[in-house]
């Protein structure tokens, strides 16, 4: 078993509930959508969506509001800005989730790798000040890349500070595990926090509960 330095954190879906998932739910109730699969696509990060248009910081929040609004024939558009806290607000960190990157802090390296909104992250920050518990960040929108591109892994390696053998991404989506572990880096697919606390055990990392 490779001897793990560094431990890499997805943030929606791993330290933060999945706040796209709850959020599209609650827009769909508020404006009574019923084009599902359309508002899905809107907020994905897959190719050029909008949402990964956003994650990429190649349009703004305004701009990806306007555009959901625009293609949903959402007619309040003076609410339009009721979307964005929706979605912020959707974001929870997950149970557990804080003590244990306490505890892991005081061992081993510990990397944000996001597909991310620079606004969202500011929000959630002043929110649950969470940023100072990691040594570093890579988040799509500082390399105009989002998790469907295997480059923003490559930019993860210039971060982890160890061989890929020793470094270890935790991520909700088995998609970008696969992409991670194509560059030798090792992978947990996150459920909950006990079985993440257990899967952990695999790589010898012990978190007392």
């Amino acid at each position: 078993m490779a001897n793990i330095k560094t431990i890499v954190f997805d943030l929606g879906g791993v330290y933060f509930t999945p706040g796209a998932l709850i959020a599209i739910d609650k827009i769909r109730e508020i404006y009574d959508i019923t084009d599902v699969t359309t508002l899905k696509s809107i907020f994905s990060d897959e190719a050029n969506a909008d949402g990964s248009l956003l994650r990429r910081g190649l349009i703004t929040m305004d701009e990806f509001e306007s555009r959901l609004f625009m293609k949903m024939k959402i007619p309040e558009r003076k609410n339009i800005n009721h979307t964005r806290y929706i979605w912020y607000n959707a974001y929870c960190p997950n149970y557990g989730m804080k003590y244990l990157v306490k505890k892991l802090k005081e061992k081993y390296r510990l990397v944000i790798f996001s597909g991310n909104i620079k606004e969202r992250v500011e929000f959630l920050e002043k929110r649950n000040d969470f940023l100072k518990y990691f040594d570093d960040t890579v988040f799509s929108y500082d390399y105009q890349k989002n998790k469907s591109d295997i480059g923003f892994y490559e930019e993860l390696l210039n971060h982890i500070d160890c061989e890929p053998s020793e470094a270890l991404v935790i991520d909700d989506e088995k998609k970008n595990l696969k992409m991670a572990q194509s560059l030798g880096l090792n992978g947990i697919h996150f459920y909950y926090i006990e079985k993440l606390i257990e899967d952990l055990k695999k790589f010898d990392i012990y978190v007392s509960q």
